[in-house]
């Protein structure tokens, strides 16, 4: 009994060491965390929203819930548990694989201890996601007065899980050993093992979908039986319910549950511990794979002869040679993409649904999966690891005589090729099954998804150098690739994704014979669409090759296009994060729309956003917040901030009166409407937001932060018109609503507005000055808009 509890105490020391150090490698660089901190910030209010929304759901259930919600979850949780094992076992083995324990193996801990540690540190990673899960079940419990059900389903579910991990690890073990046994090259028994997890992940689903569909009584889409479970298990359920407005049915067959899973997990926990020396000190057989002999010509230097063929035409381009250098290890390796698997889970199970249920939809289903597929895999395969994919080789290929360029290229069309190939299987494949596409619309789909497949490609190569994943993984058992940031791997598959339904969705406008647009709405959609996948995809290709030239350095030296990509980049992810803020804000506060408070927190709220991507961009780049000029006036700079409050009104009396004679129309700003539906007293709470918010935290972003790092790059006079230009453009947004030529006019007087602040900034270097100038402008504006309407 004492060696067990000294395991136990060396296990729990082992598990919350590993968490620490998982902890510290995901957020090794300021880049990484700053990375994290912005999708925190994004996702915040869906977090925010589908707590709301569980919450109301708890109100609206105190007096009890219609349906078979027991019965459900009795006969879905063997399943359940059957394909988390799975995939908990993928986890498991890669972070219980012989290199994690390589260290722990050379030290006195037992086996017991070892594998103790990492299945907490397993536990608690899997805890950490089922966080937010766990929240919305607090706040469904708060609604519904059920104070003891969170408490219930945390004591229920922590056997659960400590049983899928340990059965997922047993079954790991056991696949891995079992085809280690044929005797097969190292590559071959990867791909066999992979193979046979795919394969039991979709039978699992499949054999679940089956049962619920053969001994359904009522149940959901009459796939999900509501009857008595079909295991004894499945009473165990009944635990997940104590205290809550479902009222469970404890009796035996709950004690007689209970018993078979607290049973199981000592049964499940010795095997693991049986097996897991067996694996670590297991010595697999090392032929290789790749059996062939390469020619080579003793005259070229070793970076010259990547991918070089003698005798053929593609051995005159460095890019090319590259590209098939790429191709050919991806074939005779394969099993160093097979994390490529994970893209195929979330369409997998659907397919396999489809197959069962309506048969003749696979091709139509088929088709989107494709589409999917392709813009996924396009990043996922070759680009979405620019730099960890390497390995031992990158330094030499930094320090080699091809330019960074080269090798970036060559991910980039290997990338896009296979993209393009799968999306326009894919439309063909909807265009044969479906009778809503039109061949006008899939000729109009081929070159709108083969743009995004394109700029998905440029950018996961943008995205990995971002977080790139250097530690070298093991992934379906035995498989040691250096695969993908699983960060960077989901916001490559959402926003590719977004990406693709965009594309499609301007296909649509411009081919479909019934679009609502008109001919210059469409041009002007076609034209917004093209202007964002040039600055994702040619913005994120740049900042790859000067990640991949600097490599070792923390701050890559970037080029001129680069620049302006990420100022313009700067100034929209400012505004998109000051509307994600705002909105977790109104979520939070459920103000009255009409209330006078609402609006001056919401003005706030959103401004801060733009202040947190300012300050977030100094901190990313080493810049720090000294960048920030923030030194007292002098009494030159104060008469500055004098003479350029009245050159700006000179600007705006000038450019009105040109205006006025030409008679173009302008327009006002959204805020300032005078509509008779309005509230003038609003105008009143406005003078000082824009003296102290507005002002100050727009000069910040746009001149101290933009146009102070355009100069860096550019002259003085590029970089105001640039940093105006950008300026101008952030208040499309708020004059959309005018009219095409109203816009136009209302962009140009702040362009020219924007320059004269622009060149008042870099004669004062003062934050200060700039931001006076810019607040009192505003404010003198909306007073007499007060006085006019008043």
């Amino acid at each position: 009994m004492s060696s067990l509890w000294r395991d136990l105490r060396v296990g729990l020391r082992i598990g919350r060491a590993s968490v620490r150090d998982r902890f510290r490698r995901n957020t090794s660089t300021r880049r990484e965390k700053a990375a994290f901190a912005l999708l925190a910030l994004f996702v915040l209010p869906g977090i925010i929203l589908f707590t709301q929304q569980a919450y109301s759901a708890g109100v609206a259930s105190r007096g009890g819930v219609d349906g078979p919600v027991i019965a459900v979850v009795r006969n879905a949780l063997l399943p359940a548990m059957g394909v988390f094992t799975v995939v908990a076992g993928l986890e498991a083995v890669q972070r219980l694989g012989s290199d994690s324990v390589r260290t722990l193996l050379l030290t006195s801990a037992s086996t017991r201890a070892i594998v103790v540690g990492k299945v907490l540190s397993l536990l608690v990673s899997w805890l950490v996601l089922l966080a937010l899960g766990f929240t919305l079940l607090v706040a469904y419990a708060v609604g519904a007065r059920a104070v003891l059900f969170p408490v219930a389903v945390a004591v229920a579910i922590v056997p659960v899980f400590v049983l899928v991990l340990c059965t997922g690890l047993a079954v790991g073990y056991l696949l891995w050993l079992g085809v280690d046994k044929l005797g097969l090259s190292e590559g071959s028994r990867q791909l066999v093992t992979a193979g046979l997890y795919m394969i039991v992940i979709l039978g699992m689903f499949a054999g679940g979908s089956l049962v619920g569909g053969a001994t359904a009584e009522g149940g959901l889409t009459g796939l999900i039986p509501t009857g008595p479970p079909t295991t004894p298990v499945g009473w165990y359920a009944d635990l997940f319910f104590i205290g809550s407005p479902m009222t469970p049915t404890l009796g035996l067959q709950t004690v007689l549950a209970a018993g078979l899973v607290l049973g199981a997990i000592p049964l499940a926990f010795g095997l693991v511990i049986r097996l897991a020396p067996l694996y670590w000190y297991s010595t697999p057989s090392e032929r290789s794979d790749d059996e062939s002999e390469q020619t080579t010509a003793p005259t070229k230097s070793p970076s010259e002869l990547i991918g070089w063929t003698p005798g053929t035409l593609t051995g005159r381009s460095p890019t090319v040679r590259v590209l098939l250098a790429l191709v050919r290890n991806a074939v005779r390796q394969p099993s160093q993409y097979v994390y490529l698997f994970y893209y195929i889970f979330p369409i997998a199970p659907i397919l396999v649904q489809q197959a069962l249920s309506a048969p003749g939809a696979i091709p139509l289903t088929g088709g989107a999966a494709l589409l999917v597929l392709g813009v996924w895999l396009a990043g996922g395969l070759f680009c979405l690891n620019p730099l960890g994919s390497e390995g031992a080789m990158l330094s030499q290929l930094v320090l080699a005589e091809r330019r960074a360029e080269t090798f970036v290229h060559a991910r980039l069309l290997a990338g896009s090729a296979l993209g393009v190939v799968l999306t326009t299987a894919g439309l063909l494949a909807l265009t044969v099954s479906a009778d809503f596409v039109t061949l006008r619309f899939a000729a109009a789909g081929v070159g709108f998804a083969g743009a995004a497949t394109v700029t998905s490609a440029g950018m996961a190569l943008g995205l990995g150098s971002v977080l790139p994943k250097f530690e070298a993984v093991e992934i379906f058992e035995s498989v040691e690739t250096v695969a993908p940031s699983i960060i960077a791997a989901l916001v490559h598959a959402v926003l590719s994704l977004l990406l693709l339904l965009a594309g499609l969705g301007v296909a649509a406008a411009v081919a479909l014979p019934e679009s609502p647009l008109s001919v210059g709405q469409q041009v002007g959609a076609v034209g917004l669409y093209a202007g964002t996948l040039l600055l994702i995809g040619d913005g994120s290709r740049r900042y790859a090759i000067a990640r991949f030239r600097d490599y070792g350095r923390e701050v890559a030296r970037t080029d001129r296009p680069f620049a302006v990509y990420a100022a313009l980049g700067l100034s929209i992810l400012a505004f998109l994060l000051g509307q994600a803020v705002s909105t977790a804000v109104v979520l939070v506060l459920n103000l009255d729309p009409q209330s006078l408070v609402l609006f001056p927190t919401l003005f706030v709220v959103q401004y801060a956003g733009f202040a947190l991507v300012a300050v977030g961009f100094l901190y990313a780049t080493h810049r720090g917040l000294a960048y920030i000029d923030l030194s007292k006036p002098s009494v030159r700079q104060t008469a500055f901030a004098g003479g350029g409050l009245v050159a700006t009104f000179a600007v705006w009396g000038v450019v009105s009166l040109v205006v006025a004679g030409l008679g173009l129309p302008a327009t006002d700003h959204a805020l300032f409407d005078p509509s008779e539906d309005g509230n003038p007293q609003l105008l009143l709470v406005l003078i000082p937001l824009v003296l102290f918010v507005n002002g100050p935290v727009e000069e910040l972003l746009y001149r101290n932060v933009i146009q102070k790092y355009l100069t860096e790059r550019f002259s003085v006079p590029v970089a105001i018109a640039a940093a105006s230009a950008i300026f101008s453009l952030a208040h499309v947004p708020a004059y959309i609503s005018s009219g095409l030529t109203a816009l136009s006019v209302t962009l140009t007087l702040l362009f020219a507005i924007a320059c004269l602040w622009g060149w008042v900034y870099h004669r004062t270097e003062s934050l200060l000055v700039v931001s006076a100038i810019h607040g009192l402008y505003n404010a003198v504006l909306i007073g007499a808009l007060y006085v006019q309407v008043a």
